[in-house]
Protein backbone atom coordinates (compact mmCIF):
# COMPACT_ATOMS: atom_id res chain seq x y z
CA UNK A 1 0.00 0.00 0.00
CA UNK A 2 2.93 2.61 0.36
CA UNK A 3 3.69 2.15 -3.15
CA UNK A 4 0.46 3.09 -3.99
CA UNK A 5 0.06 5.89 -1.83
CA UNK A 6 3.32 7.72 -3.38
CA UNK A 7 2.15 6.67 -6.49
CA UNK A 8 -1.01 8.89 -6.02
CA UNK A 9 0.62 11.22 -4.45
CA UNK A 10 3.17 11.37 -7.29
CA UNK A 11 0.19 11.36 -10.21
CA UNK A 12 -1.72 13.92 -7.89
CA UNK A 13 1.48 16.34 -8.35
CA UNK A 14 1.23 16.56 -12.26
CA UNK A 15 -2.52 17.41 -12.47
CA UNK A 16 -3.86 20.72 -12.65
CA UNK A 17 -6.64 22.01 -9.51
CA UNK A 18 -9.37 20.44 -9.62
CA UNK A 19 -12.00 17.72 -9.23
CA UNK A 20 -9.51 15.02 -10.58
CA UNK A 21 -6.53 16.00 -8.50
CA UNK A 22 -8.71 15.68 -5.86
CA UNK A 23 -10.26 13.03 -6.10
CA UNK A 24 -7.07 11.47 -6.42
CA UNK A 25 -5.46 12.73 -2.83
CA UNK A 26 -8.68 11.95 -1.45
CA UNK A 27 -7.86 7.89 -2.48
CA UNK A 28 -4.32 8.36 -1.03
CA UNK A 29 -6.20 9.74 2.09
CA UNK A 30 -7.70 6.69 2.56
CA UNK A 31 -5.01 4.35 2.04
CA UNK A 32 -3.11 6.11 4.87
CA UNK A 33 -6.42 6.31 7.12
CA UNK A 34 -6.67 2.52 6.61
CA UNK A 35 -2.72 0.89 6.36
CA UNK A 36 -0.32 3.78 7.16
CA UNK A 37 0.58 6.02 9.92
CA UNK A 38 -0.58 9.01 10.92
CA UNK A 39 2.23 11.17 10.00
CA UNK A 40 1.40 9.56 6.52
CA UNK A 41 -2.23 10.39 6.74
CA UNK A 42 -1.20 14.03 7.85
CA UNK A 43 0.53 14.75 5.01
CA UNK A 44 -1.88 13.75 2.37
CA UNK A 45 -4.24 16.49 4.11
CA UNK A 46 -1.90 18.79 4.25
CA UNK A 47 -1.31 18.74 0.27
CA UNK A 48 -5.30 17.80 -0.37
CA UNK A 49 -5.76 21.14 1.66
CA UNK A 50 -4.21 23.11 -0.73
CA UNK A 51 -4.93 21.05 -3.67
CA UNK A 52 -8.72 22.10 -2.67
CA UNK A 53 -8.16 25.79 -2.00
CA UNK A 54 -6.84 26.45 -5.36
CA UNK A 55 -9.67 24.78 -7.05
CA UNK A 56 -12.15 26.28 -4.94
CA UNK A 57 -13.11 23.75 -2.75
CA UNK A 58 -12.93 26.15 0.20
CA UNK A 59 -15.29 24.02 2.53
CA UNK A 60 -13.03 21.01 1.84
CA UNK A 61 -10.22 22.87 2.81
CA UNK A 62 -11.80 23.53 5.96
CA UNK A 63 -12.26 19.90 6.73
CA UNK A 64 -8.86 18.53 6.46
CA UNK A 65 -6.94 21.31 7.84
CA UNK A 66 -9.09 20.83 11.08
CA UNK A 67 -8.21 16.90 10.92
CA UNK A 68 -4.53 18.08 10.47
CA UNK A 69 -4.57 20.84 13.54
CA UNK A 70 -6.41 18.59 15.63
CA UNK A 71 -2.98 15.99 15.04
CA UNK A 72 -0.62 18.86 15.28
CA UNK A 73 -1.76 19.64 18.82
CA UNK A 74 -1.45 15.85 20.09
CA UNK A 75 2.21 16.00 18.77
CA UNK A 76 3.67 19.17 17.90
CA UNK A 77 6.65 17.61 17.96
CA UNK A 78 5.70 15.53 15.09
CA UNK A 79 5.30 18.14 12.45
CA UNK A 80 6.30 21.36 10.99
CA UNK A 81 4.77 24.26 12.68
CA UNK A 82 5.37 26.20 10.49
CA UNK A 83 3.41 24.37 8.23
CA UNK A 84 0.21 24.36 9.82
CA UNK A 85 0.37 27.64 11.01
CA UNK A 86 0.51 28.88 7.47
CA UNK A 87 -2.41 26.91 6.85
CA UNK A 88 -3.73 28.26 9.68
CA UNK A 89 -3.62 31.87 7.84
CA UNK A 90 -5.64 30.51 5.11
CA UNK A 91 -7.79 28.74 7.05
CA UNK A 92 -8.84 32.26 9.17
CA UNK A 93 -9.17 33.90 5.89
CA UNK A 94 -11.68 31.61 4.76
CA UNK A 95 -13.99 30.97 8.00
CA UNK A 96 -15.50 34.24 7.99
CA UNK A 97 -16.72 33.74 4.57
CA UNK A 98 -19.08 30.92 5.75
CA UNK A 99 -21.69 32.48 7.52
CA UNK A 100 -22.52 29.38 9.44
CA UNK A 101 -19.09 30.51 11.49
CA UNK A 102 -20.96 32.90 14.47
CA UNK A 103 -18.51 35.56 15.44
CA UNK A 104 -17.62 34.48 18.65
CA UNK A 105 -16.30 31.66 16.99
CA UNK A 106 -14.58 33.35 14.55
CA UNK A 107 -12.83 35.72 17.20
CA UNK A 108 -11.72 32.40 19.42
CA UNK A 109 -10.22 30.83 16.56
CA UNK A 110 -8.42 34.46 15.76
CA UNK A 111 -7.08 34.14 19.43
CA UNK A 112 -5.91 30.89 18.71
CA UNK A 113 -4.11 31.84 15.74
CA UNK A 114 -2.38 34.67 17.87
CA UNK A 115 -1.64 32.22 20.62
CA UNK A 116 0.22 30.04 18.07
CA UNK A 117 1.90 32.51 16.77
CA UNK A 118 3.52 33.28 19.78
CA UNK A 119 4.01 30.50 21.25
CA UNK A 120 6.46 29.40 17.80
CA UNK A 121 7.93 32.98 17.67
CA UNK A 122 6.42 33.92 14.71
CA UNK A 123 5.04 38.01 14.18
CA UNK A 124 1.66 39.04 14.35
CA UNK A 125 1.47 40.81 11.05
CA UNK A 126 -0.53 37.91 9.40
CA UNK A 127 -2.66 37.93 12.51
CA UNK A 128 -3.32 41.75 12.45
CA UNK A 129 -3.93 41.27 8.16
CA UNK A 130 -6.54 38.81 9.22
CA UNK A 131 -8.47 41.03 11.43
CA UNK A 132 -8.61 43.39 9.01
CA UNK A 133 -9.74 41.29 6.24
CA UNK A 134 -12.67 40.13 8.33
CA UNK A 135 -13.56 43.85 9.70
CA UNK A 136 -13.87 44.97 5.84
CA UNK A 137 -16.17 42.01 5.57
CA UNK A 138 -18.70 43.30 7.74
CA UNK A 139 -18.23 46.98 6.55
CA UNK A 140 -16.59 48.12 10.11
CA UNK A 141 -13.84 50.41 8.78
CA UNK A 142 -12.97 51.84 11.95
CA UNK A 143 -11.63 48.61 13.11
CA UNK A 144 -10.15 47.61 9.42
CA UNK A 145 -8.33 51.34 9.55
CA UNK A 146 -6.80 50.11 13.42
CA UNK A 147 -5.84 46.76 12.07
CA UNK A 148 -4.34 47.87 8.57
CA UNK A 149 -2.59 50.04 10.78
CA UNK A 150 -1.25 47.39 12.93
CA UNK A 151 -0.62 45.20 10.04
CA UNK A 152 1.48 47.60 8.21
CA UNK A 153 3.51 48.83 11.49
CA UNK A 154 4.41 44.94 12.70
CA UNK A 155 7.92 43.44 10.86
CA UNK A 156 7.16 40.38 8.41
CA UNK A 157 8.90 37.77 8.73
CA UNK A 158 8.47 34.02 7.19
CA UNK A 159 4.90 33.98 8.13
CA UNK A 160 3.58 37.02 6.14
CA UNK A 161 2.46 37.18 2.56
CA UNK A 162 4.71 37.83 -0.04
CA UNK A 163 5.08 41.44 -1.04
CA UNK A 164 3.19 41.18 -4.20
CA UNK A 165 -0.04 39.89 -2.03
CA UNK A 166 0.24 42.71 0.30
CA UNK A 167 0.16 45.95 -2.12
CA UNK A 168 -2.92 43.63 -3.59
CA UNK A 169 -4.99 43.71 -0.55
CA UNK A 170 -3.90 47.50 0.50
CA UNK A 171 -5.11 48.24 -2.53
CA UNK A 172 -8.50 46.33 -2.17
CA UNK A 173 -8.72 48.36 1.10
CA UNK A 174 -8.51 51.22 -0.64
CA UNK A 175 -10.89 50.47 -3.46
CA UNK A 176 -13.61 49.13 -0.89
CA UNK A 177 -13.53 52.59 1.15
CA UNK A 178 -14.52 54.32 -1.83
CA UNK A 179 -11.20 55.55 -2.24
CA UNK A 180 -10.35 54.51 -5.44
CA UNK A 181 -7.58 56.60 -7.03
CA UNK A 182 -5.48 56.46 -3.81
CA UNK A 183 -6.09 52.31 -4.25
CA UNK A 184 -5.27 52.61 -8.33
CA UNK A 185 -1.70 54.02 -7.14
CA UNK A 186 -1.04 51.81 -4.67
CA UNK A 187 -1.96 48.79 -7.07
CA UNK A 188 0.74 50.89 -9.95
CA UNK A 189 3.82 48.35 -8.63
CA UNK A 190 1.77 45.55 -9.60
CA UNK A 191 0.64 46.73 -12.98
CA UNK A 192 4.32 47.86 -13.75
CA UNK A 193 5.32 44.23 -13.33
CA UNK A 194 7.16 45.19 -10.40
CA UNK A 195 5.73 43.02 -7.70
CA UNK A 196 4.01 39.70 -9.52
CA UNK A 197 3.52 35.74 -7.61
CA UNK A 198 1.34 32.98 -8.01
CA UNK A 199 -1.57 34.59 -8.13
CA UNK A 200 -0.53 38.32 -8.82
CA UNK A 201 -1.86 40.08 -11.19
CA UNK A 202 -3.99 37.65 -12.25
CA UNK A 203 -6.34 38.48 -9.13
CA UNK A 204 -5.69 41.85 -9.29
CA UNK A 205 -6.88 43.30 -12.70
CA UNK A 206 -10.57 42.67 -11.44
CA UNK A 207 -10.32 45.20 -8.58
CA UNK A 208 -8.92 47.69 -11.02
CA UNK A 209 -12.08 48.08 -13.81
CA UNK A 210 -14.86 49.20 -12.09
CA UNK A 211 -12.52 51.88 -10.10
CA UNK A 212 -10.93 52.93 -13.30
CA UNK A 213 -14.32 53.40 -15.06
CA UNK A 214 -14.82 55.85 -11.95
CA UNK A 215 -12.32 57.64 -12.01
CA UNK A 216 -12.77 58.31 -15.95
CA UNK A 217 -10.48 56.29 -17.31
CA UNK A 218 -12.22 53.68 -19.73
CA UNK A 219 -9.44 53.22 -22.23
CA UNK A 220 -6.91 51.68 -19.44
CA UNK A 221 -9.71 49.55 -18.01
CA UNK A 222 -10.35 48.25 -21.57
CA UNK A 223 -6.67 47.21 -21.57
CA UNK A 224 -6.69 45.87 -17.57
CA UNK A 225 -9.96 43.72 -19.07
CA UNK A 226 -8.38 42.42 -22.03
CA UNK A 227 -5.08 41.33 -19.91
CA UNK A 228 -6.84 39.61 -16.92
CA UNK A 229 -9.84 38.33 -18.57
CA UNK A 230 -7.47 35.73 -20.53
CA UNK A 231 -5.63 34.43 -16.80
CA UNK A 232 -9.06 33.33 -15.36
CA UNK A 233 -9.92 29.34 -15.98
CA UNK A 234 -11.94 27.36 -13.49
CA UNK A 235 -13.69 27.63 -9.78
CA UNK A 236 -10.95 29.21 -8.20
CA UNK A 237 -12.08 32.83 -9.67
CA UNK A 238 -15.55 33.21 -9.31
CA UNK A 239 -15.19 37.28 -7.19
CA UNK A 240 -12.81 37.71 -10.11
CA UNK A 241 -15.65 36.12 -12.20
CA UNK A 242 -18.17 38.86 -10.52
CA UNK A 243 -16.14 42.12 -10.81
CA UNK A 244 -15.32 41.49 -14.46
CA UNK A 245 -19.37 40.64 -15.19
CA UNK A 246 -20.28 43.85 -13.64
CA UNK A 247 -17.46 45.50 -15.75
CA UNK A 248 -18.73 44.03 -18.60
CA UNK A 249 -22.74 45.09 -18.11
CA UNK A 250 -21.68 48.51 -18.13
CA UNK A 251 -19.55 48.82 -21.05
CA UNK A 252 -20.56 45.58 -23.24
CA UNK A 253 -23.75 43.67 -22.45
CA UNK A 254 -22.78 41.36 -25.42
CA UNK A 255 -20.10 40.38 -23.61
CA UNK A 256 -21.42 40.36 -20.16
CA UNK A 257 -24.39 37.86 -21.21
CA UNK A 258 -21.40 35.20 -22.48
CA UNK A 259 -19.01 36.23 -19.13
CA UNK A 260 -22.50 34.84 -17.29
CA UNK A 261 -23.54 32.26 -19.17
CA UNK A 262 -19.78 30.85 -18.91
CA UNK A 263 -20.02 31.81 -14.96
CA UNK A 264 -22.81 31.55 -13.58
CA UNK A 265 -22.25 27.18 -13.07
CA UNK A 266 -19.63 27.81 -10.82
CA UNK A 267 -20.89 30.24 -8.68
CA UNK A 268 -23.96 27.87 -8.57
CA UNK A 269 -21.77 25.05 -7.53
CA UNK A 270 -19.75 27.08 -4.82
CA UNK A 271 -21.02 26.47 -0.88
CA UNK A 272 -18.52 29.53 0.25
CA UNK A 273 -20.84 31.76 0.87
CA UNK A 274 -19.13 35.16 0.60
CA UNK A 275 -17.82 34.23 -2.79
CA UNK A 276 -21.48 33.15 -4.46
CA UNK A 277 -22.91 36.42 -2.41
CA UNK A 278 -19.93 38.62 -4.17
CA UNK A 279 -20.71 36.76 -7.51
CA UNK A 280 -24.67 36.76 -7.67
CA UNK A 281 -24.31 40.55 -6.50
CA UNK A 282 -23.18 41.22 -9.93
CA UNK A 283 -25.33 38.89 -11.02
CA UNK A 284 -28.21 40.73 -10.07
CA UNK A 285 -26.72 44.27 -11.38
CA UNK A 286 -26.20 42.21 -15.51
CA UNK A 287 -29.87 40.38 -15.47
CA UNK A 288 -31.13 44.17 -14.22
CA UNK A 289 -30.19 45.79 -17.24
CA UNK A 290 -30.19 42.46 -19.37
CA UNK A 291 -34.03 42.35 -18.67
CA UNK A 292 -34.77 46.39 -18.78
CA UNK A 293 -33.33 46.19 -22.32
CA UNK A 294 -35.91 43.85 -23.27
CA UNK A 295 -33.20 41.63 -24.99
CA UNK A 296 -34.63 38.40 -27.47
CA UNK A 297 -31.70 36.08 -26.67
CA UNK A 298 -32.47 33.59 -24.02
CA UNK A 299 -29.63 33.04 -21.62
CA UNK A 300 -28.41 30.28 -21.15
CA UNK A 301 -28.14 29.50 -17.28
CA UNK A 302 -30.28 26.17 -17.03
CA UNK A 303 -34.36 26.11 -16.71
CA UNK A 304 -34.23 25.98 -12.95
CA UNK A 305 -32.48 29.58 -12.70
CA UNK A 306 -33.94 33.01 -12.91
CA UNK A 307 -33.35 36.95 -11.94
CA UNK A 308 -36.33 36.00 -9.56
CA UNK A 309 -34.47 33.18 -7.59
CA UNK A 310 -30.77 34.47 -8.39
CA UNK A 311 -32.07 37.82 -6.70
CA UNK A 312 -33.26 36.19 -3.43
CA UNK A 313 -30.45 34.40 -2.85
CA UNK A 314 -28.18 37.11 -3.11
CA UNK A 315 -30.64 38.79 -0.72
CA UNK A 316 -30.74 35.55 1.65
CA UNK A 317 -26.63 35.93 1.67
CA UNK A 318 -26.96 39.66 2.33
CA UNK A 319 -29.07 38.86 5.06
CA UNK A 320 -27.07 35.93 6.84
CA UNK A 321 -23.73 37.96 6.80
CA UNK A 322 -25.89 41.10 8.56
CA UNK A 323 -27.14 38.68 11.21
CA UNK A 324 -24.17 37.47 11.93
CA UNK A 325 -22.55 40.46 11.88
CA UNK A 326 -25.13 42.74 13.64
CA UNK A 327 -25.84 45.48 10.93
CA UNK A 328 -26.90 45.55 7.02
CA UNK A 329 -23.53 46.11 5.27
CA UNK A 330 -23.90 43.62 3.53
CA UNK A 331 -28.05 44.30 2.40
CA UNK A 332 -26.95 47.93 1.65
CA UNK A 333 -23.53 46.77 -0.03
CA UNK A 334 -25.58 44.60 -2.72
CA UNK A 335 -27.77 47.68 -2.81
CA UNK A 336 -24.72 49.81 -4.05
CA UNK A 337 -23.38 47.68 -6.76
CA UNK A 338 -27.23 47.92 -8.36
CA UNK A 339 -26.63 51.79 -7.95
CA UNK A 340 -23.40 51.94 -9.36
CA UNK A 341 -23.39 49.41 -12.08
CA UNK A 342 -26.75 51.35 -13.26
CA UNK A 343 -24.94 55.10 -13.08
CA UNK A 344 -21.73 53.84 -14.82
CA UNK A 345 -24.59 52.03 -17.59
CA UNK A 346 -25.32 55.39 -18.22
CA UNK A 347 -21.99 57.13 -18.69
Amino acid sequence: MKQRYNQLRSEAWSLPQGKQKLAVLEEAIRIADQYMTKEDAYFARMTYSEAALDSGYQERFLVSFTWCLTQFEKEPAAYSSFSILWHYKWFINQIWRFPQFGAAQISSILDDFKAKCLQYGHSLRPYYQSHHRYALSRGDLEAAQTYYELWRKTARDGMSDCRACEQNSFGYYHFTAGRYRRGLQTMKPIMDGRLTCKTIPQNTYSHLLLPLLETDQAEEAVKMAKKGARLLSGPGYLTEYGSFLAYYTVTDINKAAKWFENTIGFAMETKVGWDRFLYLSSAQAFLQVWLQQKRRRKLKMGSELSYERLKLEAEELALAFDQRNQNNYCSEMLAQKLKQVEKLSRI
